[in-house]
């Protein structure tokens, strides 16, 4: 993270400063060290997504050994 900003300066108007912040990522200092980070909605979606697909990846590697018991349908039969 390249982006950082005084927690003082950050409170003076927080959607101007995150907004300014490169790639939506901000880390807001308290005596110079990281208090918290902010990210931009955009960014926060792209993080929700990235954590549903690792969860969907990790109920897909649990059934994979169930191919084999799979039954071939056609769709138009459900």
């Amino acid at each position: 993270m390249n982006q950082s900003i005084n927690i003082s300066e950050f409170r003076k108007n927080p959607n101007k400063s995150v907004s300014k912040a490169d790639a939506g990522l901000l880390a807001v200092l308290t005596h110079d060290e990281p208090s918290f980070y902010v990210m931009s909605p955009a960014v926060f979606e792209n993080f929700a997504e990235i954590i549903s697909d690792l969860e969907l990846a990790s109920k897909l590697k649990k059934r994979v050994p169930e191919i084999g018991k799979a039954v071939p349908m056609k769709i138009e039969d459900l």
